[in-house]
């Protein structure tokens, strides 16, 4: 049925008030009346399937939804049966709660992508603390049979070969050495960027974050690009490590998936940090096609990207965005089409200045000497038990405990220790709550303890370093570092906490 012109003409001009389409569709599924959009949308591709939600609503006598899509875009359609008269269509454009909704399940999946980071990270460090430990102790054998060694004869054969195999074992350990180093950074910077939910604001070094981020995109860097540092900034912001560190792990990124793969002997990611007057500068630059005038404008809206599908979100930016103005910063672009592009984030520096380099002059690599101290060293893992005995037995007198309960027996007998040195987090008891069972029983002793962890903290475990003045060093560590702080702590020199998880001891 036709509907008479004047009532078609005052039922169009109602349905043009909708921002979405609006339909009236006989029941043979020819379009009586429309909004411009309903018009459009009806009369394009979308017509069968609309033809067909309609005849759905009038045979059931019921409304219909459906979800359709076209050209990239979404609509949900809901049809409502008129009696006799055919179907209401209203057709509204999904597609930005789609890609809200994609955006959502991706942050989920992040999320735990993150507490699955940092539970890898915890599992590796624990074996990675006991093999470094090894290592650091096969080192000190080595010297020790280097010495034996001189007293030989000089020219005898035996010295000669022996010499020669000596080098060759201590070449073999130093790659170790400097392979479990490269394993720790990647697992620190793993631990780092899980823990991008956390707010806390610290004294920052962004040259160690910008290192970090690179370490992160080590394997997407050096298929794509060459990549050229120039780290010169001297002074600290007031930051979140993790969320900064994922401005610059979302700004490299960029400036990677921006550059031809096929071109990776010409492509340059250039990564500079400078102080300029009252702020701290960061520049990432690219030398790819840069971004067009059209697409310029945009690439700080949420969702908008220019990536192939399942390479980028379009969060990305306007996070780092986000990041940057809560810090009292800004992000700007340079570019120009064929010429790469330059984002730079300028944040206000805080008052002290990053600690210069602490390479020692040649000769001055002597190890230090330290007090002979009494350690209670606990444990849950026997053989990071066994490696401390190996790392400690020759400047310290070592006693070990598998885990809190044997760490209480051993106490009850003889509290005489100078630290406790006390895995943070243990399955039976942890060491939180061996900490307040000694502080009730031993409190002098509850001052020394040095807890160690290979990360994944609990939120119980983090509250209770944010309460405590308790010295922590991260797993694994060298020798000279936790020896360095077992001295510090027996002599009773107060510890200061930097709280940075960048560094792998976060007291001194």
């Amino acid at each position: 049925m036709t509907l008479p012109a004047d009532e078609a003409r005052a039922l169009r001009e109602t349905f043009e008030v909708f921002e979405d389409g609006v339909c009236l569709v006989a029941p043979d599924g020819e379009l009586e009346v429309a909004n411009a959009i309903g018009a459009r949308l009806y009369g394009g591709g979308l017509r069968a399937e609309l033809e067909a939600a309609a005849r759905d609503a009038i045979a059931r006598g019921a409304t219909a939804d459906r979800g359709l899509a076209q050209d990239g875009r979404a609509y949900a359609v809901r049809a409502y049966p008129l009696s006799g008269r055919g179907a209401v269509l209203y057709v509204r454009d999904a597609t930005d709660e789609r890609e809200r909704e994609i955006g959502r399940l991706q942050a989920e999946k992040l999320a735990s992508i993150g507490l699955l980071a940092a539970g890898v990270a915890h599992e590796i460090n624990n074996p990675a603390a006991f093999v470094l430990a090894n290592i650091e102790a096969l080192s000190g054998h080595m010297r020790l049979i280097e010495e034996r060694l001189r007293a030989l004869p000089e020219g005898s054969e035996a010295k000669g070969g022996l010499a020669n195999l000596l080098f060759e074992a201590s070449a073999i350990l130093q790659e170790s050495k400097e392979g479990m180093a490269r394993i720790h950074r990647i697992v620190r910077d793993l631990g780092s960027f899980s823990h991008a939910d956390e707010d806390a604001s610290v004294p920052m070094d962004v040259n160690l974050a910008i290192e970090s981020a690179l370490t992160m995109l080590r394997n997407e860097l050096k298929y794509r690009a060459r990549v050229e540092r120039d780290l010169k900034a001297s002074r600290l912001v007031v930051a979140s490590v993790p969320r900064l560190g994922q401005v610059f792990l979302n700004l490299i990124l960029n400036a990677a998936q921006a550059l031809d793969e096929a071109e990776a002997r010409r492509n340059l990611v250039r990564v500079r940090s400078y102080d300029d007057g009252a702020d701290v500068v960061i520049e990432v630059a690219d030398n790819g096609p840069g971004i067009s005038p059209e697409v310029l404008p945009r690439i700080f809206e949420s969702f908008y990207t220019t990536k192939p599908r399942g390479m980028g979100t379009g969060l990305g930016l306007p996070i780092s965005l986000g990041i940057v103005r809560a810090l009292g910063g800004e992000i700007t672009v340079q570019t120009h089409p064929g010429e790469g592009a330059i984002f730079r984030v300028r944040l206000p520096a805080g008052e002290v200045s990053a600690p210069g380099p602490t390479t020692p002059a040649p000769g001055e690599e002597k190890p230090r000497s330290f007090a002979r101290r009494r350690v209670l060293a606990v444990d849950d893992e026997a053989l990071l038990l066994k490696a401390y005995r190996r790392m400690l037995a020759e400047t310290h007198e070592i006693v070990t405990a598998l885990g809190g309960p044997e760490a209480l027996r051993t106490l009850e007998r003889d509290d005489a220790f100078d630290v406790v040195l006390c895995d943070l987090q243990m399955p039976e008891m942890s060491g939180m709550e061996l900490h307040a069972a000694v502080r009730a029983r031993h409190p002098a002793l509850a001052e020394r303890f040095l807890f160690v962890t290979g990360g994944a903290f609990s939120s119980d475990a983090r509250r209770f370093l944010e309460d405590s003045v308790a010295a922590i060093i991260h797993k694994p560590f060298r020798v000279e570092d936790l020896l360095a702080l077992l001295d510090k702590i027996a002599s009773g020199v107060p510890v200061r906490r930097k709280g940075s998880p960048s560094s792998p001891i976060s007291s001194g």
